[in-house]
């Protein structure tokens, strides 16, 4: 789990890693039909690693304003599909590895 953890941060700012226990959790939350954002919020909120990965995916996906969203602002901004593509991009690039 941590190459997944370290493909999703490649090209990123030094910071912390996302917990592989983090990365599991939501990775079984969005393979749900119905998706809980508060839910979503609730484990990239604690996770360092993942806050930066989805203020970064919010950043590269949607126009930023001057006042800085909140964490499920940009969860929405980047939509369940979006964090379901970054989570199989970074196995991808694991498997490259």
């Amino acid at each position: 789990m941590y190459a997944v953890v370290r493909a999703m941060f490649n090209n990123s700012i030094q910071h912390a890693a996302a917990t592989p226990e983090s990365l599991l959790q939501l990775e079984l939350l969005l393979e749900e039909r119905a998706v809980d954002l508060a839910a979503v919020t609730d484990i990239v909120t604690r996770d360092p690693g993942l806050r930066i990965h989805v203020l970064t995916l919010a950043h590269d996906t949607g126009e930023m304003t001057e006042v800085t969203p909140s964490l499920h602002e940009c969860i929405v901004e980047i939509g369940i599909e979006g964090l379901r593509e970054s989570l199989r991009n970074a196995r991808m690039r694991r498997k490259s590895n």
